[in-house]
């Protein structure tokens, strides 16, 4: 969420802001309106990834409050006043706007809630390691599925999940067709880039399905990880499109 800073540097800072991906506190900075534009952070959750234990939200934490940005955990939007630029939170609490950036509520999409295999919370249910349903011969994967961890989180949607998910799926559909190779089975290994602006980020890489709470280390922000994470891309694009 920001505050309006002077109107003319507000249209060039939203040209920059959809121009590059540099972070948005990074943008501000760039253009010289830093110092007149706040930045605020309202997360429904108890602290950023969360689901990798209390020290790294913590540190996650503290990488974006070092940037001048405040953060607030705990606050669930109920609503959105669009004409007076100002949010409701469940928790009382009201703050206003001059920029929005929204996640709306997540959710499976109709056709997966209509299919009879969505539970009681929301998600489809499926085996951690072979992400088959209850139905026999029935994958479910990606963003679709909840698959709780010890310390009560779920493991996170992100693409790099659904990536590896849909290879042990496929590779156990082939096996079961031919019967060829070997089953596989998913571990739960995961990591991601944290991008933190200047044309640098941060790697959180590990073992999502550890006990008592996953096995994850956050590199520091560096300039290396920003270049892998571009390369990353450029290679994905590359070989599936």
């Amino acid at each position: 969420m920001l505050r309006r800073p002077g109107e003319r540097d507000w249209d060039r800072l939203r040209e920059r802001l959809f121009a590059i991906p540099d972070a948005l506190e990074a943008a501000c900075r760039k253009r010289g309106i830093r110092a007149n534009t706040h930045i605020e952070l309202y997360a429904a959750e108890p602290g950023p990834m969360g689901v990798a234990g209390p020290e790294m939200s913590q540190a996650v934490r503290q990488m974006v409050e070092a940037k001048g940005i405040g953060y607030h955990p705990e606050h669930q939007i109920q609503e959105v006043d669009r004409s007076g630029r100002r949010l409701t939170f469940t928790n009382g609490a009201e703050a206003s706007f001059d920029l929005l950036a929204y996640v709306p509520p997540h959710r499976a999409p109709k056709v997966v809630r209509d299919s009879g295999l969505v539970g009681d919370n929301g998600w489809v249910s499926v085996d951690r390691h072979t992400l088959e349903t209850q139905h026999r011969n029935v994958f479910a994967l990606g963003d679709v599925v909840a698959i709780p961890l010890k310390l009560g989180k779920p493991l996170p949607k992100a693409g790099v999940f659904a990536h590896a998910e849909a290879e042990v799926v496929a590779r156990n559909i082939a096996h079961g067709i031919t019967g060829k190779g070997s089953p596989a089975s998913y571990d739960g290994d995961g990591e991601c880039f944290i991008e933190t602006g200047d044309g640098k980020a941060g790697m959180g890489k590990g073992n999502f399905y550890a006990e008592p709470v996953p096995l994850v280390t956050i590199r520091r922000p560096r300039r290396l990880w920003h270049f892998a994470k571009i390369l990353f891309e450029q290679r994905w694009l590359r070989q599936w499109f």
